[in-house]
């Protein structure tokens, strides 16, 4: 992933080179014969697929849980999009950012107005690229009035998050502060909430569903239909925080304090009293899969020695009885189940789960937005993996399908407007692609450079975060060889835009098979340097060095004995060469062999679940056979 490329221009590209199908291409297209035969080609029939046309099999729920560490995000750079003030931005200073894609397919982006915020807009898209402005603030500040007489406050709004139902309606929660009676008295602070029964069209009225000061509120549905918003509990006066919970059991009608159920000591109040104060705040929830138990992902805050400033890190809380003892009391932390300071000076977490298993943990480092991809269970997590270059803060991620997710991060800087430094924040969106373990498909392919035979073929891997180069990798499989079919979209085919294929054994032992494919501009194919494998190329345009071209289709034929598939399994890598730079799969390079996506030639099987604590426990205790009478535990 190259960073240097994500410039403001792409908001332009983005829309220009969105994903879509190719067309086949005439016979006056291809003039140039195939190497050494002097004969003009027939032209052949094919597409180029979007990696988002591809991997829509819903494979086993967790069938990735056991391999999660081989998966690895890669950015779809034509999907990279900057949104701006009146572009459609309301706001200036577009802070706080939650996407949400939305029951019709269509979504919603939620955000408000500097990093207190008084108000929070919204804007909706069909298609991920174009997007439009609510027509009006989703809650802007307001009198207090409406809501409980008072005519001497205004009603302040920061920090929203929603959830969509299972049936398609909207809740849009946020926290509210009365600008005058903030820090005075609870009742002016509390969480407001809005319904949409119509994908963002319209909203009802705003109502209050808790009173006391808060920050930060999220949703999660759970299986059984229970609502649950976690929202961080805070006293501002003594520097106090926690993990507060409402619960709804009627889809959001009423709702029910169940009180703080995340919280750890973190020193003495700020206001004198000596009272103990808490931390762990801004919980993000979700329900794992195929599970009753509930993730939470936090951030803890801790003065540093001297009180000159703070310390943010993360943890992660789990309760699998749906925290049936209540709320916390007195001096008491909890759960018991935590893994606190998991992670140390990070910040503004947010979590998600994908249907093959992996959690998708996002939060700051820095000031830059960065993913983990952790385990089934939420309690193990891999390394960061940063998605824009510009410095923020507080963004978000949302599933969009089983094999991908959009991330959304505010880009801030300074602008002189009326001759006066002013705070502004752009907001960077695109989507990201999860790379994870494919099967091959057992079918014999034609090898003559199409993707038409290949459209049961579903499983696909993708490479595309650099430029608007991007290809996509499937695979066949027989008795004698192995296929890979490589579709590159590509508005600009030169001569360098070449492939490297790289494959290692399945066990990750020995030396990789490299593929060098290159393109041949006077004969208007690519070129592999080994001739024990058999391929054929299509390319849709000219190698002419103009921007009106599609890219290309590659089929390859790999004799079995060149590879090692160990177990019918095999290890794979990539390089997609082009002018504006190599792109590789994020995370690997030439030997971290481990880390290279498996593709298995055989038909996936269900994932073996792993036993709960006790669920494969007899009561007998440890048992000896050794083929002996004998017992040497005695």
């Amino acid at each position: 992933m190259n960073f240097s490329k994500l410039t403001t221009g792409l908001c332009i590209l983005a829309l220009a080179l969105a994903p879509a199908a190719c067309t086949k291409p005439s016979a006056d297209e291809h003039p140039n014969p195939k190497p050494g035969t002097g004969e003009v080609p027939e032209p052949v029939e094919t597409d180029i697929s979007s990696i988002h046309d591809l991997n829509t099999g819903e494979g086993y729920l967790n069938s990735h849980s056991a391999e999660w560490q081989n998966s690895s995000v890669e950015m779809d750079y034509r999907s990279y999009t900057i949104l701006r003030h009146q572009t459609p931005l309301a706001a200036i200073n577009a802070r706080y950012p939650r996407i949400k894609k939305l029951k019709d397919g269509s979504y919603m982006l939620s955000y408000q107005q500097g990093a207190t915020a008084h108000s929070v807009y919204y804007a909706r898209s069909n298609n991920f690229y174009i997007w439009t402005a609510g027509s009006e603030g989703l809650f802007p500040s307001c009198p207090q009035k409406q809501y409980d007489g008072r005519t001497d406050d205004t009603a302040l709004h920061s920090s929203s998050d929603a959830i969509v139902l299972a049936n398609g309606d909207i809740l849009s929660f946020v926290s509210f502060r009365c600008k005058n009676g903030y820090r005075t008295d609870n009742r002016n602070n509390g969480i407001k909430m809005r319904r949409s029964t119509d994908n963002g069209k319209s909203w009802s009225t705003p109502e209050i569903i808790y009173r006391g000061t808060t920050w930060e509120p999220s949703a999660v549905q759970l299986a059984s239909g229970e609502i649950h918003v976690y929202f961080t509990s805070a006293d501002p006066n003594k520097g106090d925080s926690g993990t507060a919970l409402l619960r709804s059991t009627d889809n959001g009608a009423t709702w029910t304090h169940i009180g703080k159920v995340i919280r750890e000591h973190a020193g003495t109040a700020t206001d004198g009293s000596g009272d103990p104060i808490y931390t762990d705040q801004m919980p993000v929830p979700i329900q794992l899969n195929g599970s009753d138990e509930i993730a939470v992902a936090f951030e803890a805050r801790f003065g540093r020695s001297g009180g000159s400033s703070d310390q943010y890190h993360l943890g992660m809380a789990y309760t699998n009885d749906n925290w049936a003892a209540g709320g916390l009391t007195g001096t008491d932390e909890g759960p018991a189940d935590k893994q606190k300071n998991l992670f140390l000076n990070q910040a503004a977490p947010y979590l998600r789960q994908f249907r093959s298993g992996e959690t998708l943990l996002s939060c700051n480092i820095s000031q830059r937005f960065n993913v983990r991809l952790g385990d089934a269970k939420a309690r193990t997590f891999g390394e960061p993996v940063q998605l824009y270059a510009e410095r923020g803060v507080m963004g978000s991620v949302e599933i969009i399908d089983d094999h991908t997710f959009a991330g959304v991060f505010p880009a801030v800087f300074t602008q002189n407007i009326d001759g006066k430094d002013t705070d502004c924040a752009n907001l960077m969106l695109a989507k990201f692609v999860l790379n994870h373990r494919i099967n091959a498909t057992q079918f014999t392919p034609s090898v003559i450079g199409s993707s038409n035979a290949w459209k049961e073929v579903q499983d696909a891997l993708f490479i595309g975060s650099v430029s608007q180069a991007q290809a996509a990798f499937r695979f066949a499989y027989d008795d004698e060889k192995l296929y890979c079919l490589v579709e590159r979209l590509d508005g600009n085919v030169t001569a360098q835009d070449g492939v490297e294929l790289m494959i290692q054994s399945g066990n990750a032992t020995g030396n990789p098979l490299v593929l060098k494919f290159t393109v041949d501009a006077e004969a208007g194919t690519l070129v592999c340097d080994n001739k024990a494998v058999a391929s054929a190329a299509t390319i849709l345009g000219s190698v002419d060095n103009e921007d009106n071209d599609e890219g290309y289709v590659l089929e390859i034929a790999i004799p079995r004995t060149e590879i090692n598939a160990v177990q019918d399994r095999i290890l794979f890598n990539a390089v997609l060469h082009d002018d504006a730079g190599d792109d590789t799969f994020t995370g690997l390079t030439s030997t971290n062999y481990e880390k290279w996506l498996p593709v298995e030639l055989k038909l996936p099987a269900p994932p073996v679940e792993e036993p709960e604590p006790g669920d494969d426990d007899n009561g007998r205790g440890p048992q000896w056979d050794n083929g002996e009478e004998t017992n040497p535990w005695k």
